[in-house]
């Protein structure tokens, strides 16, 4: 029997046309990431999403920060085969009216372990930093823009709760898909699975001249080494070793495993569940218009689970809190900006 495809019902968020608005793409030179320890680039490209009007003077801005290795280029290359991209997604909703115009940034912190919490440290370099004092103020400038929101998924997610709540004076709102949250249930289920890769591949050194030096054609959750990997550039950001720029501990043992309290204890200190516990942050949070979090119900890394906790801590601490989750692994969040986004300008615009 022959097969008919019916072209006739293709969606433009797999099969998207040309952007309405446009893109300008700068090449930005930072002051505070000179001197970084890896050496990693101080010049980078840094997008902006300029809306269909060309108008960007007195309007929103949104800072679009990337999940681990990701870097904020790549919302901007055209999406894969049946796959959306954020971006796009935004375009259409303000081509159709169900977002309004607004002007959206994405800066890049890739680093050389493939991201950096979008946090000051002396092992990675200044990146938060980089997005308060370097680009926000250069795009306000440039593009006249007034209120800002902060927004990302995964990695992302927790930049974007992360600098909301210690910059309440930059940021408005702020949206996590999906962000890391509840560290004992995201990160400590990791640790054996790290320990064991650490140890089959003679040790951090080993694994990190081999992974620095040979393309890998897998980053999922089934790759024990690139866990280790991961888990290594996350204590770049949570442990570094001030004294000894460049280099940080790991939160556990490499001899036993055992857990190493004092250094989980800082890992600890950036969980966004217990930075909402404390007085300045608790005070922080009831300063922000809007946060919008949620996450997969088979999220791998139970961050589902992360958002449910931290939406009832914040709401307990009277923040402004929506919470929602949906069905889908951890990398099925692109579609939630449809609802994100929105929520985010009507906040911005209620200010």
């Amino acid at each position: 029997m022959p097969i008919r495809v019916p072209s006739e019902v293709r969606s433009e968020t797999v099969f998207p046309g040309p952007l309405s608005g446009s893109v300008e793409t700068h090449r930005f030179e930072s002051q505070v990431l000179a001197g970084n320890p890896w050496d990693d680039p101080t010049t980078r490209d840094l997008p902006v999403y300029v809306p269909p009007s060309g108008k960007t003077e007195g309007l929103p801005l949104l800072v679009l920060l990337s999940g681990y290795v990701g870097a904020g280029w790549m919302h901007f290359d055209r999406p894969r085969f049946l796959r959306s991209s954020i971006v796009r997604r935004f375009d259409a909703l303000v081509r159709t009216g169900a977002a309004p115009e607004a002007v959206l940034v994405a800066p890049d912190c890739l680093t050389t372990l493939g991201g950096s919490q979008y946090l000051n440290s002396s092992a990675t370099g200044r990146y938060e930093d980089y997005v308060v004092r370097e680009v926000m103020p250069w795009i306000q400038r440039k593009y006249g823009t007034r209120r800002s929101a902060v927004l990302g998924t995964s990695s992302g997610g927790f930049g974007a709760l992360m600098l909301a709540l210690r910059h309440p004076d930059v940021f408005s709102a702020a949206g996590s898909n999906s962000g890391d949250a509840c560290f004992e249930y995201c990160y400590l289920p990791e640790f054996p699975l790290a320990f064991r890769a650490l140890r089959a591949a003679g040790g951090p050194d080993a694994l990190l001249r081999r992974m620095l030096s040979e393309p890998t054609s897998n980053l999922g959750p089934s790759n024990h080494d690139v866990q280790a990997f991961e888990l290594m550039a996350y204590a770049s950001a949570y442990s570094p070793v001030p004294d000894r720029p460049g280099e940080f501990e790991l939160p556990f043992d490499l001899r036993t495993g055992a857990l190493r309290p004092e250094v989980w204890d800082r890992w600890l200190a950036w969980d966004p569940v217990r930075m909402i516990r404390t007085p300045e942050y608790s005070a922080a949070l009831r300063k922000l218009a809007y946060v919008y979090v949620d996450g997969g119900l088979r999220d791998e890394w139970g961050l589902d689970v992360g958002a449910r906790i931290f939406a009832a801590e914040a709401t307990a601490q009277g923040g402004h809190v929506d919470h929602e989750e949906f069905d889908g692994v951890h990398g099925d969040g692109i579609p939630r900006y449809d609802v994100m986004i929105p929520r985010l300008l009507r906040a911005l615009a209620s200010l």
